[in-house]
């Protein structure tokens, strides 16, 4: 996954959605790895990208702020998590 991100990166630019979709994946692989603090930082620039890319209201930009607000929950970061869930 990650010479995909790269490649992503390289060759699409860092603000791209089809980027986002590679560092959304690296954060699940990382978090699955129990590597939380490296996920969020992942899960964040996705949602970055999403955000200026497609905006607030797309499907893509939700799934983001579910993964990041997650990842937050999981580690005992409630009160970070909830507004991004909403």
């Amino acid at each position: 996954l990650r010479a995909a991100l790269e490649a992503r990166r390289r060759v699409l630019g860092e603000d791209h959605p089809d980027t986002a979709v590679s560092y959304s994946g690296f954060g699940t692989v990382v978090s699955d790895q129990g590597r939380y603090a490296e996920a969020e930082a992942y899960y964040q620039k996705a949602l970055d990208i999403r955000r200026k890319v497609r905006g607030e209201d797309h499907p893509d930009t939700a799934r983001s702020y579910n993964n990041l607000a997650h990842n937050l929950d999981t580690r005992g970061r409630e009160a970070e998590a909830e507004p991004l869930f909403r």
